[in-house]
């Protein structure tokens, strides 16, 4: 599947979603979001000391952007956010969730995450949330991170699949015939590493299979299995946060 193709897929489906279309706001969609909330509480709590202070915060492939609007309400209430997603029917549903949380967020613009058109050293946060996976050009995007940070600035990537070489095959397989419609892949830590250095990025990976959503049973079980054998989770499929600053 070419780029153009794959990015006209995550595009439309925020157009065309009968749950997440921006002519409707299902109690669907508000309680799949108000699950994942207290998954993004817990990167929030686990990172708390990283997010403090941050006063001009970009998320990457915030799609209708609650995520932001949590963080604003319950962690940066006075900071200024900046929301982006690649698709503009996302970011048309924005409103809503401000609305919910009570906040306002200080921009919003539909941009792919490789090519964001705002000036240099914009923000000293960026984050996304299980999103970074879908990024199709990853080095892209984070040259594009690089570019618009601070000096002392962060990027996040929260709540990542990830896998070693040897099992990418079998977890690439595995998110994508999960029942959802866009494309997604699966980071590889290792590769992740070689594009830091490369551009000049510090990169921690941080693994974490620690579960607040309620997934299947075999899914959980699997997840423990890897709590208590933590060496696993280099080798097998797991989940991670991936932590980015300047090389100084």
């Amino acid at each position: 599947m070419h780029l153009e193709e794959k990015e006209n897929i995550e595009i439309s489906y925020w157009r065309d979603s009968p749950t997440e279309s921006p002519e409707k706001f299902t109690k669907g969609n508000l309680m799949n979001k108000m699950q994942e909330c207290r998954q993004f509480d817990y990167k929030l709590r686990k990172f708390r000391s990283l997010i403090k202070g941050r006063a001009h915060i970009l998320e990457l492939g915030a799609g209708q952007g609650w995520a932001s609007c949590f963080m604003k309400k319950f962690y940066r209430p006075s900071a200024h956010f900046t929301v982006t997603d690649i698709s503009p029917f996302a970011i048309e549903s924005l409103p809503n969730w401000e609305k919910i949380f009570d906040v306002k967020m200080t921009n919003a613009l539909a941009c792919k995450s490789y090519d964001v058109p705002l000036r240099d050293a914009s923000f000293d946060m960026i984050f996304c949330y299980a999103a970074a996976h879908h990024f199709i050009k990853i080095k892209e995007t984070l040259e594009e991170c690089k570019r618009l940070l601070k000096e002392d600035g962060i990027v996040l990537f929260l709540y990542e699949p990830t896998a070693s070489s040897l099992f990418y095959p079998l977890h690439y397989k595995y998110v994508n015939t999960a029942p959802h419609v866009t494309p997604e892949d699966v980071l590889v830590p290792g590769k992740i590493q070689k594009i830091a250095n490369e551009i000049g990025l510090e990169y921690v990976n941080h693994f974490d299979p620690h579960q607040e959503i309620n997934r299947s049973l075999f899914t959980m079980l699997y997840f423990k299995v890897l709590k208590v054998m933590p060496f696993l989770q280099r080798l097998l499929p797991s989940s991670s946060d991936l932590v980015f600053k300047p090389t100084v």
